[in-house]
């Protein structure tokens, strides 16, 4: 799991830099065009883990352990790592989720002018609250606060940005917090990501709405970012102060779509993209060499898999009595997961009296998976040798 998200942050980084980047030139690009160009941040990381599906290591040097009577063991070490993304992780989900139920039980349905809405009084600004179902939750003195020209276009915002499916970005942006919080990128471009969020639902509310009307809508914005608190909520609020700015800004000037800016941002998003996919093709199979002081002899190096935890094979009882050495090739694969597989007998001495001890102890052991640009890939052909040694002692 850590060489994974390891391997995720260099396609990740570059992609979250590019939208910072565009997000700065939201005025000049369109903030409809700015918002979907997000679409890359998802599209980077599915390309940065498709299915590569194995790669031959082989080797013109076998892996070599002795094997005596008395088995030794080794042990994994602890991934350090691992623990604190953990712990990192699961301190996200609880906060977010104590923050979920909290919210979710001071929720009120109130009927108005006909309408079903709720209400609570743990929010004070409207917001599309909820990943999957959501629903338009409104601060209690909603109707005190506004007039009904500013209540009819924040209920449109909101609406909008359910419209938008906005809870679904919404979802993935927990996802990839949850798995990447320890990038300081991932926290300011989900602010950027949220700014974007809400300057495309305003576009939408004011595309049909006269001057007087953008004035009365921005009044409202303002007197929500008002009550609201300073803080970064996974929830699409009305009026965010860190957006409050740029918003209201882009409300008071609004200019043409610059589509060369456009194109260049397109130009750079679909090149990532494919140099994120070119990179994760599988590469050329390994060449095959002449064969060599009995053994086969081929281009890579296996000596880089070495076990991260394998059981010493027992030494036959037979072959301890009759002071029997000898050794036995095998050759396995490694699994995605670091397990081994087919293990095959390849050459054993003396033949077939140590071949069963050491197939049952190599199903064992376990590797550490080789990853390539973020996906594991399976190792065929591998190559180790167990010789089987008595000690002075045991000779005697």
């Amino acid at each position: 799991m850590t060489e994974w998200l390891i391997a995720q942050q260099g396609a990740l980084s570059i992609a979250l830099v590019l939208m910072l980047i565009a997000e700065r030139f939201t005025a000049k690009m369109g903030t409809m065009f700015t918002y979907k160009l997000w679409a890359t941040v998802p599209a980077v990381l599915l390309l940065n883990n498709l299915p590569i599906y194995s790669v031959s290591v082989t080797s013109d040097s076998f892996s070599r352990y002795i094997v005596n009577t008395t088995p030794t063991f080794t042990v994994q070490h602890i991934d350090v790592l691992l623990y604190l993304w953990v712990l990192g992780a699961g301190a996200l989900i609880a906060t977010t989720l104590v923050h979920y139920l909290s919210l979710t039980a001071s929720l009120k349905k109130m009927s108005t002018n006909g309408d079903v809405a709720y209400y609570s009084f743990k929010t004070t600004t409207p917001m599309l609250f909820g990943f999957v179902n959501p629903k338009i939750v409104l601060p209690l003195n909603f109707e005190r606060m506004f007039c009904e020209a500013q209540q009819q276009m924040i209920i449109e915002h909101e609406s909008i940005h359910k419209h938008h499916r906005d809870h679904l970005w919404n979802g993935f942006t927990f996802v990839l917090m949850t798995l990447f919080w320890f990038n300081p990128l991932v926290w300011i471009a989900l602010k950027a990501f949220r700014t974007n969020q809400e300057l495309a639902c305003d576009y939408k509310v004011l595309s049909n709405k006269s001057d007087k009307e953008t004035l009365v809508y921005a009044k409202a914005l303002v007197q929500c970012a008002e009550q609201s608190p300073q803080t970064l909520s996974l929830y699409p609020t009305f009026g965010e102060k860190s957006t409050m700015k740029k918003r209201l800004m882009l409300m008071k000037d609004k200019l043409p779509q610059n589509r060369l800016a456009a194109f260049v941002a397109v130009a750079l998003s679909v090149l990532l993209m494919a140099n994120t996919a070119a990179a994760n093709m599988p590469p050329p199979p390994p060449k095959n060499h002449a064969e060599g002081n009995g053994h086969k002899v081929i281009d890579a190096k296996v000596n880089e898999a070495s076990p991260i935890a394998h059981v010493s094979p027992a030494y036959p009882e037979d072959a301890a009595k009759t002071n029997t050495e000898g050794y036995v090739v095998l050759q396995f694969d490694i699994t995605e997961t670091g397990t081994t597989d087919n293990v095959t007998v390849i050459e054993s001495s003396p033949e077939g009296v140590f071949d069963k001890s050491a197939s049952s102890a190599l199903k064992q052991w376990q590797y550490k998976p080789r990853v390539q640009n973020g996906q594991a890939l399976r190792q065929t052909g591998l190559l180790v040798q167990l010789d089987y040694k008595l000690s002075s002692d045991d000779a005697d």
